[in-house]
């Protein structure tokens, strides 16, 4: 009996096509007291989805004339029931935000029946609609950053995370830079709670849901150098790493000098030991031959382009058009829909920002006009393209998949430290 009622409620609230408001009404006239605990654990133990913040108003007794339908012990056994879930009593609550989680009791004297309210917490229906094939959703079915998945996974699925969504070393020095941000607010929350200063709403949500947040940095940078030792690395990547640490050295030099100048030789020593191990991974860089990556229907996203640019230059040609040009044109939406569909299919995080890195600079040929002159125009360059390389070391194919130092300001709101980027 619990699982019908449960199942009809659940149902109800949840489908598009139902009529009903955001209230329910159940009589539980007849209701065996054993099947009350069941019944309150199915509703209450996770959100339930619903278009609306939601209440069930459950009739638990009545007066003389009906109270032989009621068990006198309904009362009590639905208030432990919703306890054991962290609800709470509000005589004041009603259909909101604020009061999920929360049950009132009424007494309904003109009726003579006596009601319990429960307003269970709720998943919006409307936001899951507008989830995206490419969205990050979490364990609920709502959107997240992938940033945000990653810090709240448990090390095991932050591993696998990491395999199937972030199989680059850019991509993976995106995380590492949102994880460290992360560990900002973290370690700012800390020195709050040693103060003994309460945390704001937002800040103890994400307190509590970050775990192992030390552990998964610690994996993703020992991931970016055994990259680096194996030559896993775009030209691109070279590029920037080589650029990054020779700035480094740079930095280093000038921290030896003074070291000098203050005959600091400790100091002096541990800066030259600093100094060989950035020239060292600076010669492995530059000693192993670039990676390449590709995409699955490369040959296929390559020919869909010569199309797209043949149809743009006729397109843009001048004068009018014949029946069989515009066959011709109207075929351009749909083709460039699909090449849209291809390069943005099985794409792993921070992929967009990383693509330059990743694939090289994404250089589309414009279309010129072509001249009124003698020799004509003639057929559009060949080349170009989109940017993706469709040549790549077996070793770097790719699976499936479905912060600042030194100097910062203190942030006043420890979420501050995620910034814009």
């Amino acid at each position: 009996m619990a699982d019908a009622l449960s199942t009809e409620i659940l149902s109800d609230f949840a489908s598009n096509n139902s009529t009903s408001s955001s209230s329910q009404t159940h009589d539980l006239a007849n209701f065996r007291i054993e099947w009350i605990p069941d019944l309150i654990e199915k509703l209450c133990a996770k959100p339930i989805r619903a278009k609306d913040f939601v209440s069930i108003k459950f009739v638990i007794g009545a007066g003389k004339k009906l109270r032989q339908k009621y068990n006198e012990e309904n009362l009590k056994v639905m208030t432990e029931s919703l306890r054991k879930f962290e609800f709470e009593e509000d005589r004041g609550a009603s259909a909101c935000k604020e009061c999920q989680r929360c049950y009132k009791y009424q007494h309904d004297t003109d009726k003579d029946l006596k009601y319990l309210h429960v307003f269970p917490e709720v998943l919006i229906v409307e936001e899951e609609a507008k989830i995206e094939k490419n969205d990050v959703v979490d364990e609920a079915g709502r959107r997240t950053t992938p940033e945000m998945l990653c810090a709240k996974a448990s090390l095991e699925e932050f591993e696998e995370l990491l395999e199937y969504n972030v199989p680059s070393f850019s991509q993976k020095r995106a995380l590492l830079k949102r994880l460290k941000a992360y560990k900002g607010i973290i370690d700012q929350c800390d020195q709050k709670l040693s103060n003994m200063e309460s945390l704001a709403e937002e800040e103890q949500e994400m307190y509590d849901a970050v775990c192992e947040i030390e552990n998964k940095i610690e994996l993703v940078e020992k991931q970016l150098e055994e990259m680096i030792r194996e030559g896993r690395l775009t030209a691109g990547e070279q590029s920037v790493m080589v650029e990054e640490l020779t700035g480094k050295l740079s930095e280093l030099d000038v921290a030896k000098t003074k070291a000098e100048e203050e005959k600091k030789e400790n100091r002096m020593k541990q800066i030259t030991k600093l100094e060989e191990k950035v020239v060292e991974k600076i010669d492995t860089i530059k000693s192993k031959r670039p990676i390449v990556y590709t995409i699955e229907h490369a040959e296929e996203l390559a020919d869909l382009k010569a199309q797209v640019r043949k149809l743009k230059a006729l397109e843009n040609k001048s004068g009018l058009r014949t029946a069989a040009e515009v066959g011709r044109l109207a075929k351009l939406p749909g083709l460039v829909d699909r090449i849209e569909q291809i390069e943005t299919e099985d794409k792993g995080w921070f992929e967009d920002e990383c693509a330059t890195l990743l694939f090289g600079e994404k250089i589309e040929p414009a279309v010129k006009e072509k001249k009124k002159t003698a020799t004509g125009g003639g057929n559009p360059p060949r080349g170009g393209g989109g940017g993706w390389i469709s040549k790549a070391a077996s070793s770097s194919s790719r699976k499936k998949t479905s912060s600042g130092s030194g100097g910062v300001k203190k942030a006043s709101n420890p979420f501050d430290l995620l910034g814009d980027e």
